[in-house]
C-alpha cells in the first residue's frame, strides 16, 4: 500500500519503536560558558506502523538543560513505547497526551518519541510536517553562524569568512574569555561584518551581573539584537535589571522550558524575548503553543536545535520557525557543525539561506547504515 492510496478511516498503528544513541563528533569543539561541547550525544528514535511506514525522531542529550543523559532518554523512551505501542495515530491529540503524561519530565526523551510519530504521521499521509502544525508562513529561512572561540581574534576571522560566504545572522559565545576579551569580540566581530548584519550574543549564564552590566555598556555600539541568559536562571531579578537597562535586550534560554516560565519572565519584565528549543520544551506541538501565548506577550522568539543536531532535529526546527508568525531572534540550525550528517539529504544552507524542508513529514531521510557507525551504548 503506498501512502497516497490510505483511506482516512484506515487505522495507523504504531507496531515497533527502536532505539539509537549515537556520539557523533563535531568538526571542531564549540566552547561555551562552563563546557566545551565535541561530540553531539543525541537519541534517534526510529517507530514503525502495523503496515511498514517509518518515522523518526532526534533529540540531544543535555544534563545541564535538561537533566537527562543518552541512558536516561533511553529509559524515559521505552516508558513511553509501553504506553502507546499499539495506539492509533488517527487520533493524534490523544497520542501526543500519552507521550507526555508516561512519564515526569525527560522532554529530550518526550521530543524525540513525539517527532519520530509525527514524522511517521505525515509519511502515512503525504503531508509535511509543516501542514500538521498547521501551514507556512515562510518557506525559507536564514539561520545564525554561530561563533565560540576561545580568542577574539578567531572569532573575528571565521565572522569575516562567514559573511563573505553569505551569512546574514551571527550569534557570538561570550562568558568564555575574559570580560575584556569578550568585549574586543563582540566590537571585532560588529566591525567585520558590518553594520547591516545581524550579531547577537549568548553568554549561557556564564556572566556575573557586574560583567553583564559592563558588557552591555561597553558594547552598545555593536547594537547587539540581543542578549541571550547573560546570568543563571535563579538570577531573575538580575536579568530584570539588565534588561530595563534598554541598551540590548536581554533574551533567555536555558530558564525556558514552559508556558510558565514565559509568563513569569514576562511579568517581571526580565526578558525582551525568548529562546525554544524542542529538548527543553518537549516536542514540536507545545513549542508551537509557547511561541503563541510568548506572540501574545509581546516576547521576540528565537528558535534552536542544541548543539548539535543532525538535519533531522535541524528540519523539525525549521519546520517549527516557518509556521511562527513571527520570529524575529532568528533560528539556530547546528547539522553544519557536525563531522558527518547521517541523513540522506542533508539541508543545505546556501548564500546564508536555507530551504525548509517539503516533507512527507519532516522531509530528511535518514541514512541508518552511515547513523550506525555512531552508535554508542550509552553516554561517553
Amino acid at each position: 500500500m503506498t501512502q497516497r492510496e490510505r483511506e482516512p478511516d484506515m487505522p495507523i498503528r504504531l507496531k515497533r519503536m527502536d532505539f539509537f544513541p549515537v556520539a557523533i563528533p563535531l568538526k571542531r569543539p564549540m566552547k561555551m560558558s562552563g563546557t566545551t561541547v565535541a561530540f553531539a550525544e543525541n537519541l534517534f528514535v526510529r517507530v514503525e506502523s502495523a503496515d511498514g511506514t517509518v518515522g523518526w525522531g532526534e533529540a540531544a542529550s543535555a544534563p545541564t538543560m535538561t537533566g537527562e543523559t543518552l541512558d536516561g532518554m533511553i529509559a524515559a523512551a521505552k516508558m513511553i513505547w509501553e504506553r502507546i505501542k499499539d495506539c492509533d495515530l488517527r487520533f493524534r491529540a490523544s497520542l501526543i497526551a500519552q507521550i507526555h503524561s508516561a512519564v515526569y519530565g525527560n522532554s529530550s526523551a518526550k521530543s524525540a518519541v513525539e517527532m519520530s510519530v509525527l514524522d511517521l504521521l505525515g509519511r502515512s499521509y503525504d503531508i509535511s510536517i509543516g501542514e500538521l502544525l498547521g501551514g507556512r508562513y515562510r518557506t525559507s529561512l536564514e539561520p545564525m553562524w554561530m561563533l565560540g572561540h576561545t580568542k577574539p581574534e578567531d572569532d573575528i576571522r571565521e565572522a569575516k569568512e562567514q559573511s563573505d560566504h553569505g551569512y546574514r545572522f551571527f550569534k557570538l559565545k561570550v562568558g568564555t574569555k575574559s570580560l575584556e576579551g569578550d568585549i574586543a569580540a563582540i566590537l571585532g566581530v560588529r566591525e567585520a561584518i558590518g553594520k547591516s548584519k545581524k550579531l547577537c550574543a549568548d553568554a549561557n549564564g556564564g556572566l556575573s551581573y557586574q560583567a553583564a552590566k559592563s558588557l552591555i555598556h561597553e558594547t552598545a555600539a555593536a547594537q547587539l539584537i540581543y542578549l541571550e541568559q547573560p546570568l543563571p536562571d535563579a538570577a531573575i531579578t538580575d536579568l530584570a535589571k539588565l534588561n530595563q537597562m534598554n541598551i540590548t535586550p536581554i533574551g533567555v534560554d536555558e530558564s525556558i522550558h514552559s508556558r510558565h516560565d514565559i509568563e513569569k519572565y514576562s511579568a517581571c519584565d526580565a526578558a525582551a524575548g525568548i529562546s525554544l528549543k524542542l529538548i527543553k520544551i518537549g516536542g514540536l506541538i507545545e513549542s508551537m503553543a509557547c511561541a503563541k501565548r510568548a506572540i501574545e506577550l509581546g516576547l521576540s522568539i528565537n528558535i534552536a536545535a542544541k548543539v548539535a543536531e543532525t538535519s533531522l532535529a535541524s528540519a523539525a526546527a525549521a519546520h517549527a520557525a516557518a509556521a511562527i508568525e513571527s520570529f524575529e531572534w532568528g533560528i539556530s540550525l547546528t547539522h553544519i557543525y557536525l563531522e558527518c550528517d547521517p541523513v540522506k539529504n542533508p539541508m543545505a544552507i546556501e548564500n546564508g539561506l536555507v530551504t525548509v524542508p517539503h516533507g512527507p513529514g519532516l522531509g530528511i531521510d535518514i541514512d541508518e547504515t552511515v547513523l550506525r557507525r555512531y552508535s554508542v551504548s550509552g553516554s561517553i
